[in-house]
């Protein structure tokens, strides 16, 4: 039975037991997902099952009043100074559809809005793991009344290995509690353990401030149907080219998954100086130029990165069929002959999650023209110091269970 380590509402946090050690506990040690649910129901039966074939420690929002399976384990209340005592955690056994054995469901109530009965209490949190974890955790609300009492929903942690996921939903609108919500659950994880809350957050990943050092993973688009980025993740761990990668199901949030970049992935490369547009190639002719595009994704955006040996990757154009060749000091698309112009070496821009891509027979980077808009010119003699050389990525499909991408 996993260990509760409760919040004092009013004071620090403390664990009841001392974790156990894991010395390269890195984020990654398992397959992560966040999806706020609205609601629950059928999403059970149906999306989920989807969603634990690719990952196996998926945070949940918005899960209805009830999740699936056996409950059991029901702990105490959590108290504190304030004697509050309306949240506790509940342990539930299930198999979801397609799995070979049952997983654990971790769920706290949040919503007290009506009964506990299927139309009652619909906004609650979970989390969803193929392993039992060694603790379980509560991260005290980001925000307080003036009376001391809590006036917004706790986060729901587990510990695996020595590294803690949390699953938090920040207020809507605005998630004007999620900076704190997360600096509580860095709180519970100390200095010596790697964490990540996974989440809806509620407001835009540009609008939510966390301490340096920290990093966000993001898919880098829309993860709501209102137009907004509301649901990724922040951890304490340096993870270069990881981000989460966008999926619809039935709810008004798509699912995100995390992933790092994989070798033989389809991917956009999105140009952060010219307004995240993607590049691309307009035809599929031996010559084309690769350009900015005009922001409507196709094939001829989609590209790979293949492994050449010696630290260098080709960049193949899915949809073409052809390879990105340095001519001229210009990206243009050319049958795929692995000769030196065709070769390129991959780097992490600073902390950012973003990537340069240098030609190996340059000392220059690829970036645009410094022009902006539908058709900016992509060239290889950009300085590699520039802004012009920042280059997003975006998964085109889930990207899992191909070798990773070192650079």
């Amino acid at each position: 039975m996993p260990v509760l380590a409760l919040g004092m509402l009013a004071g620090l946090f403390m664990s009841l037991s001392a974790p156990p050690q894991h010395a390269e506990a890195a984020v990654q040690d398992h397959i992560n997902a966040t999806y706020n649910m609205q609601g629950g129901g059928g999403k059970w039966t149906t999306d989920i099952p989807q969603i634990a074939r690719r990952n196996n420690v998926i945070a949940l929002q918005e899960v209805g009043p009830r999740p699936p399976g056996q409950l059991t384990w029901t702990s105490g209340y959590l108290q504190g100074s304030n004697q509050w005592n309306g949240w506790r955690v509940q342990q539930y056994r299930w198999r979801p559809l397609g799995q070979s054995r049952d997983w654990y469901i971790y769920f706290v109530r949040t919503d007290f809005s009506g009964q506990a009965g299927a139309n009652g209490g619909r906004v609650n949190i979970a989390i969803l793991t193929r392993d039992q974890p060694s603790a379980v955790h509560i991260a005290r609300p980001g925000i307080y009344n003036r009376n001391g009492l809590p006036a917004s929903r706790p986060a729901l942690g587990i510990t695996l290995g020595n590294t803690l996921y949390f699953s938090l939903h920040a207020l809507s609108p605005g998630g004007n509690d999620g900076a704190q919500l997360v600096e509580n659950i860095a709180a519970i994880a100390g200095n010596q353990r790697t964490w990540a809350a996974m989440g809806d957050f509620n407001r835009e990943p540009g609008n939510l401030q966390i301490r340096r050092g920290w990093h966000k993973y993001t898919v880098g688009g829309a993860t709501h149907q209102g137009g907004h980025e509301l649901d990724y993740m922040v951890s304490n761990e340096r993870i270069p080219a990881y981000r989460g990668w966008s999926r619809g199901y039935g709810s008004d949030h798509w699912s995100v998954e995390f992933r790092p970049l994989a070798a033989n992935a389809d991917v956009d490369l999105l140009n952060t100086h010219d307004g995240f547009r993607h590049l691309t190639f307009a035809s599929t002719i031996n010559g084309t130029r690769l350009i900015s595009g005009d922001g409507n994704i196709t094939s001829l955006s989609s590209m790979q990165f293949r492994p050449a040996g010696n630290g260098l990757y080709s960049i193949f154009a899915s949809g073409t069929g052809k390879c990105w060749s340095d001519s001229g000091g210009a990206i243009i698309q050319w049958t795929c002959n692995g000769r030196p112009d065709q070769l390129f070496d991959l780097r992490y821009w600073g902390d950012t999650g973003q990537i340069q891509i240098r030609p190996s027979t340059r000392n220059t980077c690829v970036g645009d023209d410094n022009d902006d808009g539908w058709g900016s010119l992509i060239l290889t003699t950009v300085s590699c110091n520039a802004g012009e050389t920042r280059l997003n990525h975006h998964y085109d499909q889930d990207p899992g269970g191909h070798p990773l991408v070192v650079f």
